[in-house]
């Protein structure tokens, strides 16, 4: 693939490990990427990396939970670039999850954590940008979810129902929006090994309990898998800047699955 996002603008929320490399994807695609993150510093260093590389990126402090500062934000990158073509979230829990304890040893403010979390961050976002691409009658509105959706696994607390909502919602935007010529997209990852610190901010705080579900979940995954290699974070840039562009425009409330075939 060469610059199959040329002259397209695509939104990034998130500078983290996955956000990071969607965006050096898209931009590597010839796409005009904004990164929206709440911490300025972490977003201008992935947008310092992207343009020392001769890609085009420009990075805005936003609140990806807040209506106001998302409205604002839609509202300065059309002004600035004209149209949104994509809109990617990959707004990750970072003050805990309890993943690693039992649903019997959990409080309900810990279950519900990633569950209210991740639904109004997705939701927020794909309400904030529909209103401009529905004036452009185009775009693509992009989610990312993993492994505990479709399949259980203990420890994983309310991680698993959480990302089964985000594909719900994928499917029912797309449902709703197809008309006005915009797509939905969720990538379906395994977590990848180049995000395990991140991935570790989720968990409880006994690191034996930690230890032991990462080991339990890479025993399964390895003896799961139909294909050797573990999903990449180049796997999870590469799929995405494909589904974000023209070529896979036939493609809306599907799952692009890159389980590695632990789930089909």
């Amino acid at each position: 693939m060469k610059d199959i996002l040329k002259n397209k603008v695509a939104i990034v929320y998130g500078a983290g490990p996955i956000g990071g490399a969607v965006a050096k994807a898209f931009a590597g695609e010839g796409a005009q990427v904004y990164i929206a993150d709440w911490n300025e510093a972490t977003g201008a260093a992935l947008a310092d990396a992207i343009t020392t590389s001769g890609g085009k990126a420009v990075s805005k402090k936003v609140d990806a939970l807040d209506k106001q500062s998302l409205d604002t934000f839609i509202d300065q990158v059309v002004k600035e670039a004209g149209h949104v073509d994509v809109s990617f979230n990959a707004i990750n829990v970072t003050k805990g999850g309890e993943q690693g304890k039992r649903l019997v040893d959990l409080d309900y403010e810990d279950f519900a954590l990633p569950i209210t979390t991740y639904t109004k961050t997705q939701f927020l976002t794909a309400n904030a940008v529909t209103p401009q691409m529905i004036k452009q009658n185009s775009g693509v509105i992009m989610m990312i979810t993993a492994i505990p959706s479709r399949m259980p696994l203990a420890g994983t607390v309310g991680f698993g129902p959480a990302w089964a909502a985000i594909e719900a919602l994928s499917r029912t935007l797309a449902v709703e929006l197809g008309e006005h010529g915009i797509r939905t997209v969720c990538l379906h990852s395994t977590g990848s090994p180049e995000t395990q610190e991140s991935i570790q901010k989720t968990f409880t705080s006994d690191p034996a309990a930690a230890k032991k579900f990462m080991d339990d979940f890479q025993k399964r995954a390895s003896s799961q898998r139909l294909i050797a290699n573990s999903t990449s974070l180049e796997n999870v840039g590469a799929m995405a800047a494909f589904m974000a562009s023209d070529k896979a425009s036939a493609s809306t409330g599907t799952i692009a699955n890159m389980a590695a075939g632990m789930v089909i």
